[in-house]
C-alpha cells in the first residue's frame, strides 16, 4: 500500500501544479484580451490534467480512509475546490467585464491558495 500512496500522491501533487499552472495562464491571457486561452485544445487539456487530479485525489481518499465528516480540514478543503472551480468558470467565462472577470481571478487564485495551506497543514485556519 505504501508504493500506491507515494506514487497516487506524486501524480496528484503534479497535477495541482500543472492545473494550477494552466489556470494562472489562461487567465492571464484572458486579462490581455488573448484568444487562446479559449481554444478547444486548452480547455481539453485542463479538463484532462484535472480528471488525473480528481482520479489521484480520490484514490489517496481511498488509500488512507479519509472522511471529510469526521475531518474538518478535509471538508473545508473540498468546498473550497467546488468554489476555486465556480470562481475560475466566471474569470476564464463566464463574468460579463473584464473588470469581472480580474475580480474573479483574484478570488480563485486567493482560493485555490487557501486549498494548498489546508492540504499541507490538515487545518482549516493553516495555523492561524
Amino acid at each position: 500500500m505504501n508504493w500506491f500512496y507515494f506514487w497516487l500522491y506524486k501524480i496528484h501533487v503534479t497535477s495541482v501544479i500543472l492545473s494550477v499552472s494552466l489556470f494562472v495562464a489562461r487567465g492571464l491571457g484572458v486579462q490581455l484580451k488573448q484568444a487562446w486561452p479559449m481554444q478547444a485544445m486548452w480547455r481539453r487539456l485542463s479538463v484532462l490534467i484535472d480528471v488525473v487530479l480528481l482520479s489521484a485525489g480520490s484514490g489517496l481518499w481511498w488509500a488512507v480512509s479519509h472522511n471529510p465528516l469526521n475531518e474538518p480540514w478535509l471538508a473545508l478543503k473540498l468546498f473550497l475546490v467546488v468554489v476555486y472551480i465556480v470562481l475560475g468558470s466566471f474569470a476564464l467565462k463566464r463574468a460579463k467585464t473584464l473588470n469581472q472577470k480580474r475580480i474573479f481571478f483574484a478570488m480563485a487564485l486567493i482560493t485555490i491558495f487557501w486549498v494548498a495551506a489546508i492540504a499541507l497543514s490538515r487545518d482549516p485556519l493553516f495555523g492561524l
